[in-house]
């Protein structure tokens, strides 16, 4: 903790000390006017975010930092909740971004364009590892081009960072804390500063950050008759310290060729306290208590550099190269004791994680007559390797033998695009992608499988303005998903063996599912663009979908990733922003978006149709923004709901599997102000309502009638939270 809080300082010292190092060129100072927050700051960041959307070639989504920031949210997670088509999986978690309501493994996140490495394994960087305050502005592809990673089926988040880069950002420093109820206090500093001349450009950015969240919940297990039959009480509390260095060097070396260095460390590191708890079967008392202290460090290491050489106004071409370095190393120490309170066993367990990421780009582009041309050819190699400990009462158990293992994955791509216009107000964007992949496991045992796949993936996106602001679009892609390379370990992790806790493996046997899709939208900006009203339909076709399956092997519930058969996704996206002019409130908008999700899936292993698992139908926010200009304040209010689901299928081995999960509803509120035109002010109560999530998962016999089921009970919590931002 010590060591947290001097990094904490010592960043906050550095950057108000090298104020006295500015130099004085036009360039800052005119950043500086531009960015000096006005009365209607989160008006023009509602401004500059649509001018962005309505000049894509493709359908997207972008929300700029005074929005973003509106709420004072201190990891980006929280923040991202009230962004169009936006969950989380977990009522206290906003790590893994779910897009339109469908698993967080169809969600592509990129940071500034690049795929971050991180130990989850799903492919994704968990993004409460961000705080919020240093992100420029946020942009979601709902439809994408063949330059793109085709990852994405239900879109792919882009996190742009504050660097200066796209517009002229003032310098500022950013310091806030407030308090999680029940669990503890929070903090964090954000720093940026940049320099530049005729020649570079230098920009120091990045942040420290110390949030807290709980994860405890309650489970109460029943006969189907509705006897009691046991149970168990988790206590948990989680404080998590992250430092996020993103420096960036622009240089241009001569009149036709430009450099750019851009470094980063990233590292968060996790302190968990938790005590489980398990019920006697008429649930009045414990017989077994197992506390544990966890510590887990995640760290990625990374520089991106790339060269542009410009041959004119219609040419250039650009190389680029991507290195990273991440771990994860977990310990966790743990005991066990009776329902006297007397030691069991006591257990000790260590897992490391080792990744790396090597890729290269040559990318070219061309302007021939109307038509712009891009051309691109990509090479990826990524590593990664897991190994684990195992210590029960001093002697050495057998190692996790799922997670034991090495695997290595080379995808080469490349890409042809074209964006031209037919007539006024057109814009056609056609491409072709292909990728080929070659994933090699070896497996705790040290046999190795190797699998091929070669997926082309062409696109097509149409942008037709109807009046100066009103546009139709349409997009026609193929995307992918891969498995997770920790998905792909075969041995068994073993759990609770029941439906409520299954064991849990991998399986080498899968193949990359694929997904075509249909973006169609139309777009009405209002008030000079301040305004919006966005109106969509989306649709998917799974083919070889990837699904996680619960089964019998051997007596236990086993869930292992399976190509589960084909199905689709199809629904509807409401977006809007509406001043209220019209009524005379100059000073007041009102903001709200809705997703509607349909799926529909056929089970091979029992030719069943279903929904996919685990989907909620609606998920959606409501919020009102109201303008002071006598104190220069604007207050908001937003409310998240998510719709839950009520789900059941039928398993393998016969017999059926429910889930139900019951609609939660989050309320916030915020208040911003400009203390001076270089001193900001926000303060927000997040949660207000702190519901409980009520979660029921059931088994039936193969005649529908209720074998067993479980009731999980997880609180929420409210938080606090204050901001001073200072801009120079």
């Amino acid at each position: 903790m010590a060591t947290f809080r001097l990094s904490c300082s010592t960043f906050i010292l550095v950057a108000l000390g090298t104020t006295n190092n500015v130099f004085a060129h036009d360039e800052v100072i005119s950043a500086l006017e531009e960015t000096v927050v006005k009365a209607d700051a989160i008006d023009n960041s509602a401004k500059a975010a649509n001018e962005a959307k309505q000049n894509a070639l493709n359908a997207k989504t972008i929300i700029d930092a005074a929005q973003l920031n509106q709420f004072g949210d201190q990891p980006l997670g929280d923040a991202l909740r009230r962004v169009a088509g936006v969950s989380f999986d977990g009522a206290n978690r906003a790590r893994e971004i779910r897009l339109r309501n469908i698993g967080r493994e169809y969600t592509q996140v990129l940071i500034n364009g690049r795929r971050i490495l991180d130990g989850n394994a799903d492919r994704a960087i968990q993004v409460d590892r961000i705080p919020s305050s240093l992100v420029e502005r946020i942009e979601i592809n709902k439809a994408p081009l063949a330059s793109m990673d085709a990852q994405g089926v239900a879109g792919t988040v882009n996190i742009i960072l504050k660097q200066g880069v796209n517009k002229p950002i003032a310098n500022e420093v950013s310091i806030g804390a407030g308090y999680l109820e029940g669990v503890g206090g929070l903090a964090d500093g954000t720093f940026l500063y940049g320099i530049s001349d005729d020649v570079v450009k230098l920009s120091l950015s990045g942040g420290v950050q110390q949030q807290r969240r709980s994860e405890a919940s309650d489970e109460y297990t029943h006969t189907g008759t509705g006897a009691r039959n046991g149970g168990s009480i988790k206590e948990e509390v989680r404080r998590f310290d992250q430092i996020n260095l993103t420096p960036r060097v622009d240089m241009q070396v001569s009149e036709k060729d430009s450099l750019v260095f851009e470094p980063s460390y990233l590292k968060t590191t996790e302190y968990r306290d938790q005590n489980g708890h398990r019920l006697i079967a008429n649930q009045t008392a414990f017989d077994r208590h197992e506390p544990e202290k966890r510590e887990r460090v995640r760290e990625n290491i990374g520089l991106y550099s790339a060269w542009q050489h410009t041959f004119n106004d219609d040419a250039d071409i650009k190389a680029s190269l991507d290195w990273q370095s991440a771990s994860e190393d977990t310990i966790r120490n743990g005991y066990r004791f009776n329902g006297a309170n007397v030691l069991q066993q006591t257990r000790y367990r260590k897992a490391d994680i080792d990744m790396s990421l090597l890729r290269a780009e040559l990318a070219g582009r061309f302007k021939v007559g109307s038509h712009s041309l891009s051309v691109g050819l990509v090479s990826s190699e990524e590593k990664r390797d897991e190994d684990n400990l195992d210590i029960t009462n001093g002697v050495v158990d057998a190692a996790n033998r799922s997670r034991r293992y090495k695997v290595g994955e080379q995808i080469y791509s490349a890409y042809l695009q074209d964006s031209f216009s037919l007539f006024e107000g057109n814009r056609i964007t056609v491409g072709l992608r292909g990728e080929k992949s070659s994933t090699k496991l070896t497996d705790f045992f040290g046999d190795s499988q190797t699998k091929d796949k070669l997926i082309w993936l062409p696109s097509l996106n149409v942008v037709q303005a109807l009046q100066e602001d009103l546009d139709i679009r349409a997009g026609i892609a193929k995307t992918l998903r891969r498995p997770s390379l920790r998905d792909l370990s075969p041995s068994i992790v073993t759990n609770g063996g029941t439906i409520a806790s299954p064991d849990t493996a991998g399986n080498p046997n899968v193949i990359p599912e694929t997904a075509w899709g249909l973006d169609i939208g139309i777009d009405k900006y209002l008030f000079n663009k301040r305004g919006l009203l966005s109106a969509g339909a989306f649709q998917r076709n799974f083919s070889d979908k990837l699904e996680s399956l619960t089964g019998l092997e051997n007596g236990r519930y086993v869930s292992r990733l399976q190509n589960g058969g084909d199905g689709h996704m199809y629904g509807l996206e409401l977006d809007a922003r509406v001043p209220l002019d019209f009524l005379n409130m100059q000073n007041v908008s009102v903001w709200s978006n809705l997703t509607r999700v349909y799926t529909r899936i056929k089970d091979e292993s029992t030719g069943e149709r279903r929904e996919v698992w685990e989907q909620p139908d609606y998920v959606g926010n409501l919020g009102l923004d109201v303008f002071v200009p006598r104190i220069k304040t604007t207050f908001g209010i937003s409310a998240n709901y998510s719709s839950g689901y009520d789900q059941k299928y039928r398993l393998a081995a016969g017999g059926y599997r429910g889930a139900k999960l019951e609609s939660m509803t989050r309320v916030d509120l915020s208040a911003r102000t400009e203390l001076t035109p270089r001193w900001l002010l926000s303060a927000s109560v997040l949660n207000v309502l702190s519901q409980k999530e009520h979660r029921v998962d059931s088994t039936y016999n193969n005649n529908g009638q209720l074998n067993a089921y479980t009731r999980a009970i997880e609180p929420t919590y409210r938080s606090m939270y204050v901001r001073l931002t200072y801009l120079f």
